[in-house]
């Protein structure tokens, strides 16, 4: 074998040398690639514990949301019929506010581990002021109901508006 010239010498230097710092700017490319990823990561779990540390300073006021629904939240009655009691009541209500009623329906009943839910569904007419007091006192907290779909119109003498609306009531789930 013979000995290599000055030239090779320093083109295989230059052609190692090159080597190197490719190999160095991919090494350094993947380092950081991974480092990146792992800064990402870590706000997300430092995301994940400050929510939880929200959630462990709210913890009483939970709680007590938890005891009040379960004490106040109405329970189905045996024999009752939930969606015939929550649309009685809404008749009767709407009459005390003065506001005649077009149609009503049933809607769909759901029920899961945590609540039943039923609906129904109104049309109603009135003036705008006797549909806002109404709709106040239909929605207060310890009745456990709300208005899930809402649309109103005016009629061609305001201050008289057009109400469709559905409104349910959770009940507590059955035991």
């Amino acid at each position: 074998m013979r000995k290599w010239t000055k030239g090779e010498k320093r083109l295989s230097l230059v052609l190692g040398g090159a080597l190197l710092v490719m190999g160095t700017f991919y090494l350094v490319s993947y380092l950081l690639d991974i480092e990146s990823d792992l800064a990402l990561k870590i706000r997300g779990l430092e995301a994940n514990a400050n929510t939880d540390q929200v959630w462990l300073r709210e913890k009483q006021f939970w709680l007590n949301r938890k005891q009040w629904i379960d004490q106040k939240q109405p329970r189905v009655a045996a024999g009752a019929v939930p969606q015939s009691e929550l649309l009685q009541s809404l008749t009767a209500s709407a009459k005390d506010h003065k506001l005649t009623i077009q149609e009503q329906s049933f809607a769909d009943a759901k029920s899961t581990a945590n609540y039943q839910a039923v609906a129904v569904r109104l049309k109603l007419t009135g003036t705008l002021e006797d549909v806002v007091r109404w709709l106040v006192e239909v929605q207060q907290p310890e009745k456990f109901q709300a208005v899930t779909n809402f649309s109103l119109k005016s009629q061609e003498k305001p201050p008289a508006v057009d109400l469709e609306l559905e409104v349910a009531r959770w009940y507590s789930p059955p035991a």
